[in-house]
């Protein structure tokens, strides 16, 4: 049985977190971690105000990086060159991909060429997760901060909503049409067909190029509508072995062994 972390102490895990809205693929950092590192953690990221080093996993989270801090299957969303950083050394043990790769040892620090977004990670840690019928229709998930343009849309599954929920619709659906990139990872994940759509800017295109281009596919489309999205259908598979992910796994930082 995972032993927990003292609920009343901040948690060495950090992810995005809004105080109006959980968003499904930043708490996955929670679900992927616990389960790797046998542990139960607070139901809060920790606080970036800690004394203590943290761990940055799921998410486009790197630039709220302090130093020392350790990265884990972590990206960016858009450029940080021209950003004033909270770091000038960071223990880099994966990232999500080439271009985070790149943008760190520009800036001088050392990341070892190991991708992969530990989203794709679930399938092995949750095997008991009920199974599914898997349906005709196609689901589509939208990023947070555009769910506003599809309240009215069928067949919508909101980021917000709780994140078993979730992967259950994906696992059941024949085709996921994400501007989510955990949509899209979850659904290649699990072996469902999924494709990216792009009907705003709201989100930079600098993540998903990172994640198609850790997983074999340097050229990627997208749709710009639900229609169009039907119509090319999902794309190709992903191409990525996970072990090195899973071996670079650094546990948590200042959790004591006898919680493993």
């Amino acid at each position: 049985m995972a032993s927990p972390i003292d609920p009343s102490e901040d948690g060495p895990l950090f992810w995005w977190g809004s105080p109006n809205a959980t968003n499904f693929g930043d708490y996955l950092s929670k679900v992927v971690v616990e389960r790797l590192a046998h542990v139960r953690l607070p139901d809060a990221p920790a606080s970036l105000s800690s004394n203590r080093r943290l761990l940055l996993a799921v998410g486009s989270i790197i630039h709220f990086a302090r130093d020392g801090d350790v990265v884990w299957g972590s990206g960016f969303r858009e450029s940080p060159l021209q950003e004033d950083r909270r770091y000038r050394t960071l223990d880099v043990r994966a990232v999500r991909g080439p271009i985070s790769r790149d943008y760190l040892l520009q800036m001088g620090i050392a990341c070892p060429e190991v991708y992969g977004d530990p989203a794709l990670l679930l399938p092995r840690l949750c095997p008991d997760l009920p199974p599914v019928e898997q349906q005709d229709e196609c689901i589509v998930i939208p990023n947070c901060g555009e769910m506003d343009y599809f309240r009215h849309y069928r067949h919508v599954v909101m980021p917000t909503e709780p994140w078993t929920e979730i992967v259950a619709a994906i696992r059941r659906s024949r085709l996921v049409i994400s501007s989510s990139l955990h949509g899209l990872i979850v659904a290649e994940a699990f072996g469902v067909p999924a494709r990216l759509l792009k009907m705003t800017w709201i989100e930079p295109m600098l993540k998903y190029e990172d994640y198609y281009r850790a997983t074999g596919r340097d050229r990627f489309a997208w749709a710009t509508s639900v229609g169009e999205a039907v119509e090319m259908g999902g794309a190709r598979a992903p191409v990525i072995d996970l072990q090195p992910l899973i071996d670079s796994f650094p546990g948590l930082p200042g959790v004591p062994a006898e919680h493993a």
